[in-house]
């Protein structure tokens, strides 16, 4: 007997989510059991579901390009867009903020965002550090446009907001190196990353500054209205999780759990491990850096520092070079001077250009015990986070090699002597003007022959009233003094591939 009307079922249909975000589309069909041939139904009944299931296909990838923005992204200062992004999500928020800030700027992008959305409606919470004498006036300021300010008396060395917790299609997290602060935006090298729906980090975030709150006390007027936590659901233990984040507030009798972190993942190397970091004191994470280039003479080892370690008695560079590992000081100056730097102010760990470890961490025992940090663990192996690990290596390889090429050039021009072609009788003390702008990795040799030549004209003398010449912008080579006019022309004869250094594109 012919079945003139076969039951058609769908034996799975199954739309989940890839690493990368796309969906994997997979369907089974069948004719119910028992039938053995095919009526000319059947060809009709093949056609509806063909042309359905390529609806579905359709409809799968047309929302490709959406999904992406749940991808994590990174920008790098300086100029690297961080602030615009900061400030896009949160012209994009619609019920809360909650911030934990190092340190904030009282104007640009992010400022004005925050504004806006205190008008809007938003509840915003901000977690600054106490300890500054400039934050007790920016609490005051914050106060002023609606953000209920809190501070904690343990150092707040974070830098992470949480937007829209009870809104899971609008969750955003925003975390990395770089402050609120127009420096971190304009010229220190940063770094902003941005994560979209992956709510086990956003949970984990949402329960430290929970955490933070238990802990905070009020910094402005009627905050103590505010300080109800968010309850979120614990993400289930059956997703996959390519990223993971720890944090030093969790630390306890001593233990070193942030360090324990970046171990692990040095420990993982092949290939590969580059360091992209602002202070470097921990005996422990140089020891262990020391102990893998013993096991692995033949990894690749690159340390990028600021240049203010060079002459910092704590840091452990010095024992990392004694090791034969590779530093370079990211070096602005002839003598570190704060506010004319352009901070490495990176906090990063990248092992086998594919892992990426990064957050508000120095490499301190400071870091680990006093503060409240975090580094968030990164796995490149995912389509999903290639673009961000990439991002990380271009910017780490930018680093090592920035303003290399100019700089025999630029010792030639400080040591020549009077009547040769390449003699300059002014010298610059900070590489931030239109005289000389910009920045060069450079070992340590290289860096000390600079500061030679500065010491010959004067870097490390005084004026009469005891200021110190490295306040000053500019060293007269015949009267080993400061020099307090503007010098004409530019330090080199083209200072072009500076100043593409200084502003990120090169």
């Amino acid at each position: 007997m012919t079945d003139t009307n076969p039951q058609l079922w769908v034996t799975r249909i199954n739309v989940m989510p890839r690493a990368m975000g796309l969906g994997q589309f997979r369907v089974g069909l069948g004719l119910a059991q028992g039938s053995s041939n095919k009526p000319p139904q059947w060809s009709n009944t093949m056609t509806r579901i063909t042309f359905s299931l390529a609806m579905v296909a359709a409809l799968l990838l047309a929302a490709a390009p959406a999904q992406a923005q749940y991808y994590p992204k990174a920008y790098f200062s300086p100029n690297g867009g961080g602030a615009d992004a900061t400030a896009e999500l949160i012209n994009k928020a619609e019920t809360t903020i909650d911030v934990a800030m190092y340190s904030i700027s009282t104007s640009g992008p992010i400022w004005g965002a925050l504004e806006s959305a205190v008008q809007r409606g938003v509840r915003v919470r901000l977690i600054l550090n106490k300890g500054t004498s400039s934050n007790k006036k920016k609490a005051a300021s914050l106060a002023g446009i609606g953000v209920h300010v809190f501070a904690t008396s343990r150092t707040m060395h974070e830098k992470f907001a949480l937007i829209d917790a009870g809104q899971w299609w609008r969750r955003k997290l925003v975390n990395g190196s770089a402050n609120w602060s127009r420096g971190a935006e304009t010229r220190y090298s940063e770094n902003t990353v941005v994560f979209g729906r992956h709510y086990h980090l956003f949970y984990a975030f949402q329960q430290e500054f929970n955490k933070l709150m238990d802990v905070a006390r009020p910094a402005s007027p009627g905050a103590e209205n505010h300080t109800a936590e968010v309850s979120l659901r614990p993400p289930s233990k059956r997703t996959r999780r390519y990223e993971s984040v720890v944090f030093s507030g969790d630390n306890s009798g001593g233990s070193t759990i942030v360090a324990d972190e970046l171990i692990r993942v040095m420990n993982t190397a092949q290939t590969k491990i580059a360091v992209d970091i602002a202070f470097f004191n921990s005996r422990q994470l140089a020891d262990a850096l020391i102990a893998i280039r013993q096991a692995k003479p033949n990894l690749i080892m690159e340390i990028m520092v600021d240049m203010g370690q060079y002459a910092d008695s704590k840091s452990r560079v010095t024992d990392l070079e004694a090791a034969g590992i590779d530093v370079r000081y990211k070096v602005y100056s002839l003598a570190f001077e704060h506010p004319r730097s352009q901070l490495q102010h990176h906090k990063t760990l990248i092992v086998d250009e594919r892992d990426v470890v990064t957050g508000s961490f120095n490499w301190s025992d400071t870091a680990e015990q006093s503060n409240y940090e975090n580094v968030i663990t990164i796995r490149g192996h995912v389509r999903r986070n290639e673009a961000v690990v990439k991002g990380f290596v271009d910017e780490h390889d930018r680093l090592w090699e920035q303003g290399r090429a100019l700089y025999d050039e630029v010792l030639k021009a400080m040591t020549a002597p009077p009547g040769d072609p390449a003699y300059r009788r002014y010298l610059p003390i900070h590489f931030d003007t239109d005289y000389f702008r910009g920045s060069m990795a450079l070992t340590r040799p290289e860096f000390q022959a600079l500061r030679s030549a500065g010491w010959r004209a004067g870097l490390f003398d005084r004026q009469p009233d005891g200021k110190r010449n490295v306040k000053f912008s500019y060293l007269d080579r015949e009267t080993r003094d400061v020099y307090r006019g503007k010098p004409s022309g530019t330090f080199l004869p083209s200072n072009t591939g500076m100043a593409a250094v200084l502003s990120g594109t090169q």
